[in-house]
């Protein structure tokens, strides 16, 4: 009874180097979406795009390096520039061998430029959940909501929708 199960345990630990080598890669993506803030009494929304890059080191973590631009919010005339870079961690949680159920938690190092009142900038925490769906081993695309903990801010986001290839 011993020997088989050494040899069922050995069996898988042989497999699981194999196993992790498929779902590990490189990536690059970009998407687009929607951007909101709202700031005291100011509360606007506009176009924003993301560009990745990652690293998938397994079926169930990666990291990821992104560039955000979330456009220039707009409220009663005053608009404010949003740009950042984000650095995250990703738990990947497969539900399907092409669908799965994503969250991240890093940080972004931003810069806000208000038209007018001159220029602010931080790194602060980041998080996002989002599904991915992969059309083939190296295609794919992602739905995620993007929150960013940015002090002195009462809301700023990113709803976007990527495509990504994986290498």
């Amino acid at each position: 009874m011993r020997f088989i199960f050494a040899l069922v345990a050995a069996t898988a630990l042989a497999a699981t180097p194999a196993m992790a080598a498929d779902d590990a890669g490189f990536y690059v993506g970009a998407g687009i979406g929607y951007s909101s803030l709202d700031v005291g009494n100011f509360s606007g929304s506009d176009t924003g795009f993301r560009l990745l890059a990652g690293y998938q080191f397994m079926k169930y973590f990666a990291v990821e390096a992104e560039y955000i631009d979330g456009g220039s919010p707009d409220d009663g005339g005053l608009k404010i520039d949003l740009s950042g870079f984000n650095l995250s961690a990703m738990g990947i949680l497969p539900l399907a061998d092409q669908f799965d159920l994503y969250a991240k938690l890093g940080m972004i190092w931003w810069d806000a430029k208000a038209h007018g009142f001159g220029n602010d900038s931080g790194e602060d925490f980041s998080w996002a959940v989002g599904a991915g769906y992969s059309f083939t081993d190296q295609f794919g695309v992602r739905l995620e909501y993007q929150g960013f903990e940015i002090e002195d801010t009462d809301t700023a986001d990113l709803f976007s929708i990527a495509a990504t290839w994986k290498f």
